[in-house]
């Protein structure tokens, strides 16, 4: 019995009707784009550990790697880690002779970020696991495939994005982007 037996028979066609679409596990779109990126990014965390290095490290790494210098803002738009923690991560990559964290010449406000020559050794040490992981993963694909994959995940993301900035149902509450507290059951 589910929940649904206990309802009036209209309205157990009514919410019926709403849940045909059933999601399948193995099928569903947020899972398998989850199930993708965690196989990847187990693996290739393994890889990168040794060299002390974690995943929103790599992100910093080879974006500064990329793009030469950024700014902060544009940093943590790209690397999709929010700035609070980006700030963190460059205090600890800046410690460690990474990162030079400087003002910017256009605007004494913002930060600029560029690699060291330890960070961009850094980074280019890594680089050919990154490929290699890429690799694996669009095997036995043709370049149309792949860049067609590449599209379609950009545009899910676009998507996504704009679905968060969409105003939800009253029944669906957005929780507050400030983190939770937790209260403890000691």
């Amino acid at each position: 019995m589910n929940y649904l037996d206990f309802a009036p028979i209209e309205d157990q066609k009514r919410r019926r009707a709403k849940m045909s679409r059933k999601p399948n596990l193995q099928d569903f779109l947020p899972y398998l784009l989850n199930r993708a990126g965690l196989q990847v990014g187990v693996m290739f965390s393994r890889d990168i550990e040794p060299l002390g290095v974690t995943l929103p490290m790599w992100r910093v790494l080879i974006e500064l790697w990329n793009s030469g210098d950024c700014r902060l803002g544009e940093l943590s738009e790209r690397t999709s880690i929010d700035m609070s923690t980006l700030s963190r991560l460059l205090v600890s990559m800046q410690r460690r002779n990474l990162i030079v964290r400087r003002r910017s010449g256009l605007d004494g406000r913002a930060l600029s970020l560029t690699l060291t020559p330890r960070g961009l050794g850094l980074a280019e040490k890594i680089l050919p696991n990154a490929v290699r992981y890429e690799d694996a993963a669009i095997d036995g694909m043709t370049a149309r495939e792949v860049a067609t994959l590449k599209n379609l995940l950009k545009r899910v993301y676009l998507n996504l994005e704009r679905a968060d900035a969409a105003p939800r149902p009253a029944a669906i509450k957005r929780p507050s982007r400030k983190r939770a507290r937790v209260k403890s059951s000691a």
